[in-house]
């Protein structure tokens, strides 16, 4: 087996980034090879190469020269590129059980395996393995799509909304429009753009960045086995019985909830505009994965609102009783918790208010910033303005402490659009209805415990 996983950026990417993401360029070693950086270093660049990618899509503008809004773009590609090497870097240390240096192993070491299929000790034959039915946080619904949609016609996200309310530009785009019209005259997004802009919204989502998995769904109910007990082994002597003891079996059922969003947009806009085809599907896929998050942490699972996390009945309890975040006690305290439980502790997810507490801490013998405990080393802290702050008396707010790989976020391939033409045609504008359909569930709801009653300092 030969290792091709490539450790740092180029020189042309380098220069990508110096021209056209200066502040990044100012703050971080390009030179890094990812194998010889930290766990934490890790951690640091891809969250903030992520987020300078973001802020540089942002930065074109209309009106911009073709030059300029190229370096941008370039810039924004090598960003994501270091991202997803450092990500690549992140697993192969996880796989490996290890966080130090990647270059300190000798790779060539490694036991190599050839795919193939023999007999098993018992005459018959190994199978192959069973498709997945989740995706792992890293892995986008546009390759399932792929594996799915043979035709692998991708209409941009951005080209098949303008195509809606202008008119198709190209023959994929006629295509697109041709096969998604429904008899209430809307249109069915085709299941590739529709999956370009679910990972849009993917993306943006905390709960995502924590390792929620995502189920794509092609029915309006899908149940999932989970098991509620682990069978029980016990040791036993020389011709003794074997002692039974069945494992016990649950459903986890996903029937996916309608959520929309509606933008507005002049007809001169969308036909003039140089980045709307870019600019549209973001906007729409942010204030998607907003929504999402919040249904996804708090939502009520009454009506037609997903349930939250919060509002799970099988949480793992916990002693914090409430109060201002003086210390890093309460994130022990949700650690202990689950670790009693058997749960594993991959991420908190708090209000930025609650964050922002915590970067805040100091040490009140020295004035120097609070150390966080090294137990809590390498634990995402992962904050949204989608955990309230309003609750219990009018300001206490709840922070969420789990295994987040346990979350199943349940999504049905295609999106729905509706376009509005006369609601708005006094003012020449189109009003387009984005509607997609979700749920959520945990795998385990042990696997997760929430710190309730936090109040500002």
């Amino acid at each position: 087996m030969t290792f091709h996983q490539t450790t740092k950026l180029t020189a042309v990417q380098r220069s990508a980034i110096r021209a056209g993401a200066q502040s990044f360029a100012s703050r971080n070693n390009l030179e890094i090879d990812v194998q010889s950086a930290t766990w934490a270093e890790l951690q640091d660049i891809k969250k903030s190469a992520r987020i300078a990618a973001r802020d540089v899509l942002l930065e074109i503008r209309d009106g911009m020269s073709d030059a300029v809004a190229s370096s941008l773009e370039k810039a924004q590609g090598a960003l994501l590129e270091l991202a997803d090497m450092v990500e690549q870097e992140l697993d192969s240390r996880t796989a490996r059980n290890s966080r130090g240096p990647s270059n300190a192993v000798d790779l060539s070491k490694r036991p190599e395996f050839e795919p193939r299929s023999g007999s098993a000790v018992d005459g018959g034959s190994y199978a192959d393995a069973p498709e997945a039915y989740a995706l792992e946080n890293r892995q986008s619904m546009k390759a399932w799509a792929q594996a799915k949609d043979h035709t692998h016609e991708n209409v941009g996200a951005g080209a098949f909304l303008r195509a809606l309310t202008i008119g198709a530009r190209t023959d994929a785009e006629q295509r697109a429009l041709a096969g998604g019209t429904d008899a209430a005259g809307g249109y069915t997004v085709p299941t590739m753009t529709s999956s370009d802009l679910i990972d849009m919204a993917r993306s943006e989502m905390v709960l995502t960045q924590a390792g929620a998995r995502i189920v794509p769904l092609t029915t309006d109910q899908t149940v999932i086995a989970k098991v509620l007990s682990s069978p029980s082994p016990a040791f036993r002597a020389e011709n003794g019985v074997v002692t039974e003891s069945d494992p016990t079996f649950g459903a986890v059922t996903l029937a996916p909830k309608s959520i929309a969003v509606m933008v507005k947009a002049s007809i001169e806009l969308m036909a003039d505009s140089v980045n709307l085809e870019q600019e549209l599907p973001l906007i729409l896929a942010r204030a998607l994965a907003v929504e999402i998050d919040r249904v996804g942490l708090v939502g009520s699972g009454t009506g037609n609102e997903p349930k939250g996390i919060v509002n799970y009945t099988g949480l793992t309890a916990n002693t914090f009783a409430g109060g201002a975040l003086t210390g890093y006690a309460p994130l022990i305290n949700a650690r202990g918790a689950l670790h009693g439980a058997n749960e594993k502790l991959t991420g908190f997810i708090m209000a930025s208010r609650d964050e922002n507490a915590f970067a805040g801490l100091t040490d009140t013998q020295q004035g120097q910033p609070l150390q966080m405990p090294r137990a809590l080393e390498g634990v995402q802290m992962l904050h949204t303005t989608a955990m309230p702050t309003d609750g219990g008396a009018g300001t206490e707010s709840q922070i969420i402490a789990g295994d987040f790989s346990q979350i199943l976020m349940g999504v049905r391939s295609s999106i729905r659009v509706e376009v509005l033409r006369e609601r708005f045609m006094d003012t020449l504008q189109f009003g387009l209805i984005c509607h997609a359909r979700i749920d959520f569930a945990a795998a385990r709801e042990s696997a997760f415990t929430v710190l309730d009653g936090v109040v500002p300092a």
